[in-house]
């Protein structure tokens, strides 16, 4: 009897861990309910966005400081340097918005002086450079995909 409680116990445990985050396939890494995956090869923006839509996924759409830290740390311990988000004022110059979905974003996280549309810069990324401070790039910039998906 003692036994059969335990072995519930853990089983029950176990269930609870399983369906508070996210169930991702091989290669995807959960957090909360999303999953994500980070591409090898440096594409363009739309080379990267293309490259998520092709995995039912999207370019990352960060919607809060607990996410874009654990993306950075994510980032960092994998040491991988640059990366796209899904943030881009392309369609209006100065006005940023999710590519995915056209929402304005409801969190950043620039680094100091950014967005600076220095040549153009309308494509939004992770950068190293900055310790993962978000930073606005040219769109035919080659940077890793970053992909989401829920």
């Amino acid at each position: 009897m003692k036994a059969s409680i335990i072995w519930f116990i853990m089983i029950a445990s176990h269930v609870k861990v399983i369906s508070a985050g996210a169930y991702c396939d091989d290669g995807w890494i959960a957090y909360s309910s999303h999953c994500y995956y980070i591409g090898f090869v440096e594409r363009s923006f739309m080379e990267a966005h293309n490259f998520c839509d092709s995995r039912g996924a999207y370019l990352v759409r960060i919607e809060s400081s607990g996410e874009n830290s654990f993306l950075t740390n994510l980032l960092r311990n994998l040491r991988v340097s640059d990366t796209w988000t899904g943030l881009s004022d392309m369609r209006s110059e100065g006005s940023y918005r999710w590519f995915h979905s056209n929402n304005y974003p409801s969190y950043t996280n620039w680094g100091r002086g950014e967005p600076n549309n220095d040549g153009n810069e309308d494509c939004v990324g992770f950068w190293s450079r900055i310790n993962y401070y978000w930073n606005d790039f040219q769109c035919r910039h080659e940077l890793r995909p970053l992909c989401e998906k829920s």
